[in-house]
């Protein structure tokens, strides 16, 4: 199983889509809409690879700064930085924190369900 999914790929929701240039890396976040995602393996360029969009247990990338992810607390989908943050304003609600995380990691364990990711304003 891969390292980002911490549950069954059998309790996940999932699209196939084929892969971008330059390739993705597994963990990779994304939005198409109003959906966000994460690829779940490394791809190539052109091969066809699952986006999950839904996840019980996923760790996924996180602010690298200050945010600290208190359990239970929602996390939001940067769109612009590819990653987890805990501020609203402007960013898609997409998960909540299952497993805390201080300033300095670099993942947060989440409930993750993109595809009800709510943009907040």
């Amino acid at each position: 199983m891969p390292d980002v999914l911490k549950c069954r790929i059998e309790d996940t929701h999932s699209l196939i889509y084929t892969v971008p240039s330059p390739g993705v890396s597994e963990g990779d976040m994304g939005l198409y809409e109003d959906t966000v995602y994460f690829w779940l393996e490394d791809y190539a360029t052109g091969v066809e690879g699952v986006k999950i969009i839904e996840a019980e247990r996923a760790v996924l990338p996180k602010e690298p700064t200050t945010a600290v992810f208190a359990v239970g607390a929602y996390v939001y989908f940067d769109s612009v930085n590819l990653y987890l943050t805990t501020y609203a304003v402007g960013y898609y609600r997409c998960g909540v924190c299952r497993v805390a995380a201080a300033a300095t990691d670099t993942t947060v364990e989440v409930d993750f369900w993109g595809h009800d990711a709510v943009l907040e304003a």
